[in-house]
This record gives C-alpha cells, sequence and structure tokens, in this order.
C-alpha cells in the first residue's frame, strides 16, 4: 500500500514503485473515476505505447489504395 499527501493546491504525487509499475512517466494521462467514496487513476495508453501498432499496408491493396487517392486529386483540380 502507498500514501500520497494531497499539496495546497490540490496536487498529489504518484509513488514512484506505482510509476514504475504501471510505466507512468512524466506528462502522461491518467484518467480519473469516482467510486462512491474512492478515487480511482487509470492510466491512459500513450502515443508512446502505441506506436508500432498500426502498419502501413503494402501490396496490391495498398497500392490501389494510393490510385485511388491520386485519381481522385487530379479531379478534384
Amino acid at each position: 500500500m502507498s500514501f500520497a499527501t494531497i499539496s495546497s493546491k490540490g496536487q498529489i504525487t504518484l509513488p514512484s514503485n506505482i510509476r514504475n509499475k504501471l510505466d507512468i512517466r512524466p506528462k502522461d494521462k491518467v484518467e480519473i473515476i469516482v467510486r462512491g467514496e474512492e478515487i480511482v487513476l487509470r492510466s491512459v495508453p500513450s502515443f508512446r505505447a502505441l506506436r508500432g501498432s498500426i502498419h502501413k499496408k503494402r501490396g496490391s491493396a495498398h497500392r490501389a489504395m494510393e490510385a485511388a487517392v491520386s485519381r481522385h486529386v487530379m479531379e478534384e483540380e
């Protein structure tokens, strides 16, 4: 169990063991949920964590998509 103190500005510092366990770094976002008398903080995935999860399409589907976009752009001009 970990404890934190509320500052005069209403801020808390998450203990380092919790930040490390959840891989929370400076400027990361957390979701704040109120459940009755409890406050729950949930780590929100950052763009850093999502890096590499979406891959560029390759092959004929990718070429077809690029051709369709090119045709649309040419029609607009």
